[in-house]
C-alpha cells in the first residue's frame, strides 16, 4: 500500500504545507478570474490529496470555494438567487467529492503517476457526478453537460493539474537547492 510520505510532492516541512494551501487558494482566485464558471476543482482537489496532508487537503479545498464564491459574487457580479446560491453550494459539494474520491485513490498500491492520474480522474468523475445530479433538482442549462462542455472542463482541470504539479516540483527543486549550498561563515 502506498504511504502518503512515500510520495515525493509531500511537503516535508509543516510550513511548507501552510504555503502551499495558501497557493490553493491564491490559485482559485486567480483561475476563477479567469475561468469564472470553470474553475478546476478537480486539479485543486487531487494536487491538494496527494501533495498534502488529509486535514489541510480539506483546508485547501474550503478555502479555494470560498475565495470562489468571493470572486464570484463580490467582483464577477453572479446573480445573488436563491439559483446562484444552490449551485454555489453544489459546486462546494462537488469539490469535496472530487477530494475525498482523490484521497481514497491514495489508499491503493501504485506508482506516483499512476496515483496521480487516479487521483484526478477518480476525482473528476466524482465532480462531475454530483454536478450533473445536481440538475436534478437545479435549473440548468441544456448543454451544461454535452461531450464538449464536458471535454472542455476536463481539458481546463488537466492543464491546471499540471501547471500545479510544475509548480510544486519547482518549489521542492528550489527547496532542494538552497538545502544542498553550504552554509557561509559570517565575516
Amino acid at each position: 500500500m502506498l504511504e502518503r510520505n512515500q510520495l515525493p510532492l509531500r511537503p516535508a516541512v509543516p510550513g511548507l504545507a501552510v504555503a502551499w494551501v495558501v497557493v490553493i487558494a491564491g490559485a482559485s482566485v486567480v483561475l476563477s478570474l479567469f475561468f469564472a464558471c470553470v474553475t478546476p476543482f478537480v486539479a485543486l482537489s487531487a494536487v491538494s490529496a496527494v501533495v498534502l496532508p488529509r486535514r489541510m487537503a480539506v483546508a485547501a479545498v474550503l478555502l479555494a470555494w470560498l475565495a470562489n464564491q468571493m470572486v464570484g459574487y463580490l467582483v464577477l457580479d453572479y446573480p445573488e438567487t436563491w439559483e446562484s446560491y444552490a449551485w454555489g453550494l453544489a459546486i462546494g459539494i462537488a469539490a469535496f467529492a472530487s477530494l475525498t474520491a482523490a484521497l481514497f485513490v491514495l489508499r491503493l498500491a501504485a506508482g506516483l503517476t499512476v496515483t496521480m492520474s487516479g487521483a484526478f480522474l477518480a476525482g473528476f468523475i466524482a465532480y462531475e457526478g454530483v454536478l450533473f445530479a445536481a440538475t436534478a433538482v437545479l435549473p440548468s442549462g441544456d448543454g451544461a453537460f454535452s461531450a464538449a462542455v464536458v471535454a472542455e472542463v476536463l481539458l481546463i482541470n488537466s492543464l491546471a493539474a499540471v501547471g500545479l504539479i510544475c509548480l510544486h516540483a519547482g518549489a521542492a527543486a528550489s527547496r532542494a537547492l538552497v538545502a544542498a549550498q553550504p552554509a557561509r561563515a559570517l565575516l
